[in-house]
């Protein structure tokens, strides 16, 4: 082998020197993070090897990170902004990088972001807020951490809150708008109250002597009267009774007050006995089956319950069909709130259903809620007597334990009332 030349030896040497500083130069470039791929002559052609390091992944996540990401010098000088934060402030990357991140906060933010500054640089930090730009208000959430010792800066996060708090003042609205319909509904039962005084005392009083000076007209004169004349008394003393059984119901529903009861357990079987033995003579009078099965023990008002029952065997008597022998069944099963269409205010997750059905005369489902408002009627009053508050009075004594009411019916061929009362009320 011929020895090589002490001049081809010294060049290539040098050859070596030169790609081993190239070499060391992109390790520091790679190190740096300033580059992202690099080209190595290989057999007289270049072959190109691009960066998937975690540096380079991280740069990316940043730049297209859905928040701010900025880097302060510990002067609060800005030598990095990702495209959110200069895009959230509206300015070009060129007129933000190279200033103080202090340039954009407003006057009122300013003390509570040194504040923040202050302690980021010792660590870290956090706390909203505003920026401002032309005019412009931004409130925003920041979160910052020293970089330290690696590097002289502080990292900055910045989390635009325009939406958020944009909610805020629409939810503050509505609280707003919730208090003074509290205020508002405050004066109505302030105002119902006073009405139930006047019911009891005000009102009843004059009525009773219209009643006391029609009587003694009729039992004096009335023999006098001419066949007209005696007409008119006896619709003016039917319409005295009507308003003064409007005014008792008014004060029966006024009294079914939630918050002056006490609660006890109850059995449903014992009341339903009691409710026959008050109406006694109105079951034989028009030859009524009561049928039940085996009732619950519930925590409630027994009170209450006996008007409610009271009310509903009441009224299925009263809407009984012409010639046929009411009929009438209760019974009661518990039952997941799964299995019912529960509305939203009412969130047990058992319900006892307690099932009073009749053979009456019924009435068209489209009329279901209806006959639970006050006064309402779907008959004449020629046709039935009440003042139609009955049903009303059962759905605020149903309410008044927490559950709610539904009836079902077919005209001409009975009504159903389903009661759903939660199994754990207290």
């Amino acid at each position: 082998m011929k020895e090589k030349s002490t001049e081809e030896l010294l060049l290539k040497i040098e050859e070596l020197e030169s790609r081993l500083a190239e070499s060391e130069q992109l390790v520091e470039a790679i190190k740096a993070g300033e580059v992202d791929a690099f080209a190595v002559n290989m057999n007289s052609h270049a072959e190109v090897y691009t960066l998937q390091s975690g540096d380079y992944a991280y740069r990316v996540l940043i730049e297209k990170f859905g928040e701010g990401a900025l880097n302060l010098t510990e002067e609060g000088l800005i030598v990095y902004t990702n495209t959110y934060f200069f895009e959230l402030i509206n300015q070009s990357y060129e007129d933000v990088v190279g200033t103080f991140l202090t340039d954009f906060i407003h006057p009122g933010s300013k003390e509570k972001f040194n504040e923040l500054f202050a302690l980021a640089l010792d660590g870290g930090s956090k706390g909203e807020i505003n920026l401002c730009v032309n005019d412009k208000i931004i409130p925003v959430y920041i979160s910052l951490t020293s970089l330290q010792p690696k590097l002289a800066t502080v990292g900055v996060i910045v989390t635009d809150l325009s939406e958020k708090k944009k909610n805020e003042e629409i939810i503050l609205k509505y609280q707003t708008d919730l208090e003074l319909k509290n205020l508002e509904l405050l004066q109505t039962n302030s105002e119902l109250s006073s009405f139930t005084y006047i019911a009891s005392h005000d009102l009843q009083e004059p009525l009773r002597k219209i009643q006391t000076f029609l009587n003694r007209i009729l039992d004096k004169e009335y023999d006098n009267f001419s066949a007209k004349a005696k007409d008119y008394f006896q619709r003016v003393t039917g319409a005295s009774e009507r308003m003064q059984n409007m005014i008792t119901a008014l004060l029966n529903y006024s009294r079914v007050n939630n918050s002056q009861v006490v609660r006890m357990p109850t059995d449903l079987n014992m009341i339903i006995e009691e409710v026959k033995d008050n109406l006694h003579e109105l079951i034989e009078e028009n030859n009524v089956t009561i049928k039940t099965s085996a009732l619950p023990t519930l925590n409630a008002v027994p009170l209450q319950l006996n008007q409610l029952f009271t009310n509903i065997i009441t009224n299925s008597i009263k809407y009984k069909k012409n010639g046929v022998d009411p009929i009438i069944e209760i019974k009661a099963e518990m039952i997941p709130a799964s299995e019912i269409q529960i509305p939203e205010s009412f969130m047990a997750d058992e319900y006892w259903k307690i099932k009073i059905c009749d053979n009456g005369i019924g009435f068209d489902q489209q009329y279901a809620d209806k006959i639970f408002e006050l006064f309402q009627r779907l008959h004449g009053r020629t046709e039935y007597e009440g003042t139609g508050i009955g049903l009303a009075i059962c759905k605020k004594i149903v309410q008044n334990h927490h559950g709610f009411i539904e009836a079902l019916g077919q005209a001409g061929i009975g009504s159903t009332l389903n009661i759903y009362i939660p199994s754990n009320q207290q």
